[in-house]
């Protein structure tokens, strides 16, 4: 072993250490690594610049500002929706639906973005259904990791991969050439849940307990709201349906208050004088407990739904919680918010006033106002964002920024044609990706759907450092003859087995080191590796190529090895040992769609 050999082995030891330790972040740690190879003479400057001119990382650029395109026009948000209309009430077709389709979509767009979308509407959906919330949130997550490997931009790790690839001299992956693998993984990912993974998942017996656990924000525990807010389910049955808002009388007959009528997981402008409640109404209503078991009980054909487990954007709804303050010598000192007319002006319903370190949380529209007070406001998005509080109040907490606002989900079709234009030109390598991915961003902005002020914060620059800062590591590992060492040691202990074996090994080594990696720093590591390996067998070193792509997205045993199982967590009151036993099935299904697939596409 050379010197040089020494030298990028002690900086891939210490940066899988840092990884894993989580002592320095991720991305500085590629900086690092960056720098040392230059340091140390391992690399020349242009070579440890390359990464961050690699057609890998700035596709990744590209697709991440086209992914956040189709979130902000409303397309990934209308595909979870019709989750409702396909599922109806059929628990089996819920989860069947709910892990496929994430699967499939997250071949396309992000997904973070996917599962992000998908979280709330299985929250509503689960509770409609009286289905645990665990039953289905880490199965869309574990779908969407696995929906990865439809597509060659499915994950960044597989961007990466082909670019290692091609700069080998070796052919790269097609488009879709992957897809069989992704389609097999999301198809038994899919059984395996109806089957299986319901009985490993966290269920009923264990709601309430979940449901303590249940992550509630600062708004929420400051104003003690826990047990004021309410969802109702309007059912077919309801004498409810057809009737005016108005003539149901639930404030002045049983002293609840009715913040947001929510209809296809959309808030209502309910306080017009026309507004008829229709079946699968979702009434946002706040007040104790007892009188909404009242109200239930006197009116049959009423389900409550439960709390909204996330207050500031409730899951069933596009509404959120807003607070603002009287500042002094404000000029509705002394009135009430019914005297303000507050509610028809505004679109938005106070909830409770904070006042001397307490919190008024019943008749907060006909309680006066002073100075100092601090007001909670629920309202839809659109609305709380074209709020403007001055120079009656003072902003507090302002809304947070509409991921899909409702003024440009006209552009959706837009939005879906720009990417299936890119998924047509990469495909039909009429155009390389990184080209395509950058031509759809700039047709994005120039249609409206993503101002160019918010362009660069849809790129997730962390990803794109972490990635052209591993990426010399790759290089080097060849280059020093770091990665025919590996490859030899690997070959001599796996090889007389054969070739299959000597693949599902390399695979392995991958899906072990993305439990604490992120998959992109798998690749860089991994790839030179397998193709050395596949050279030394004299094997086609596609196969081997997609053994460490498939084994960098199945982050499946740990929740902190990838942003989409960890964002689960919370909502799903999961556990390390649940994402141990739901997973270890997953890793099995995975070992074994490789061995039969991959050789079948692309033989030895």
């Amino acid at each position: 072993m050379t010197i040089e050999i020494g030298v990028v082995f002690a900086i891939l030891g210490t940066a899988m250490l840092l990884f894993i330790t989580g002592w320095i972040r991720a991305d500085i740690v590629a900086v690092l690594v960056l720098v040392s190879l230059a340091a140390t003479g391992v690399l020349e400057v242009a070579e440890v610049l390359k990464g961050f001119s690699s057609e890998a990382v700035i596709a990744i650029a590209g697709l991440l500002v086209l992914s956040a395109g189709l979130v902000r026009s409303g397309v990934v948000r209308w595909i979870a929706e019709r989750l409702n209309d396909i599922a109806g009430g059929s628990r089996k077709r819920l989860t069947w639906m709910s892990t496929l389709v994430p699967g499939v979509l997250s071949g396309f767009v992000s997904d973070i973005a996917t599962v992000s979308l998908f979280i709330p509407v299985v929250l509503r959906l689960a509770r409609k259904n009286d289905i645990h919330r665990s039953k289905l949130l880490l199965p869309i997550a574990m779908a969407a990791l696995a929906g990865g490997n439809l597509t060659i931009i499915g994950a960044s790790h597989n961007l990466v991969v082909n670019d290692l690839l091609r700069t080998s001299g070796q052919p790269e992956l097609g488009f879709f050439e992957i897809a069989p693998v992704g389609i097999a993984l999301i198809f038994f990912f899919a059984v395996y849940t109806l089957i299986m993974g319901q009985r490993l998942l966290p269920g009923e017996n264990e709601k309430d307990a979940a449901e303590s656990r249940e992550d509630r924000t600062d708004l929420m525990r400051t104003y003690q709201l826990e047990d004021r807010l309410w969802e109702v389910l309007i059912l077919d049955n309801s004498s409810w349906v057809g009737k005016r808002l108005q003539e149901i009388a639930i404030g002045s007959g049983h002293g609840l208050t009715v913040l947001s009528v929510v209809r296809h997981d959309e808030p209502q402008l309910h306080n017009r004088v026309d507004f008829i409640l229709e079946k699968d109404d979702m009434l946002l209503v706040s007040g104790r407990r007892s009188r909404v078991d009242k109200l239930v009980q006197k009116h049959p054909g009423l389900k409550v739904l439960g709390h909204p487990s996330q207050p500031e954007k409730f899951p069933s709804s596009s509404g959120e919680l807003i607070e603002v303050v009287v500042p002094p010598r404000s000029p509705v000192v002394g009135k009430t918010m019914a005297d303000l007319d507050f509610r028809s002006e505004t679109c938005l319903t106070g909830v409770a006033i904070w006042r001397a370190d307490n919190p008024i949380r019943t008749d907060v529209g006909t309680t006066p106002l002073q100075e100092g007070d601090a007001l909670l406001l629920y309202g839809p998005g659109d609305q709380t964002r074209s709020y403007d509080p001055g120079p009656d109040f003072l902003w507090l907490q302002q809304p947070r920024g509409e991921e899909s606002p409702r003024e440009l989900r006209h552009l959706g079709k837009w939005a879906a044609l720009i990417m299936a234009g890119v998924i047509a030109l990469a495909g039909f390598n009429l155009l390389p990706i990184a080209v395509g991915a950058l031509g759809g961003a700039a047709l994005m902005v120039l249609i409206g759907i993503l101002p160019p002020r918010l362009l660069y914060e849809h790129v997730e620059w962390r990803t794109i450092v972490l990635v052209g800062g591993m990426y010399p590591l790759g290089l080097a590992m060849e280059k020093s003859g770091a990665a025919g060492l590996v490859s030899s040691l690997i070959a001599d202990t796996l090889g007389t087995l054969g070739p299959h074996i000597t693949m599902m090994g390399i695979m392995l080594i991958a899906l072990l080191l993305t439990q604490s990696l992120h998959g992109a720093a798998v690749a860089v590591i991994m790839t030179p590796v397998a193709l050395d390996t596949a050279g030394l067998l004299g094997v086609e070193p596609k196969a081997f190529a997609v053994a460490v792509i498939v084994g960098a997205a199945a982050t499946y045993l740990l929740p902190e090895g990838h942003p989409a199982p960890l964002m689960v967590q919370s909502p799903g009151s999961y556990e390390t040992r649940d994402y141990l036993k739901f997973g270890a099935g997953l890793v099995a299904i995975t070992l074994l769609v490789v061995a039969v697939i991959v050789p079948l596409m692309w033989p030895f």
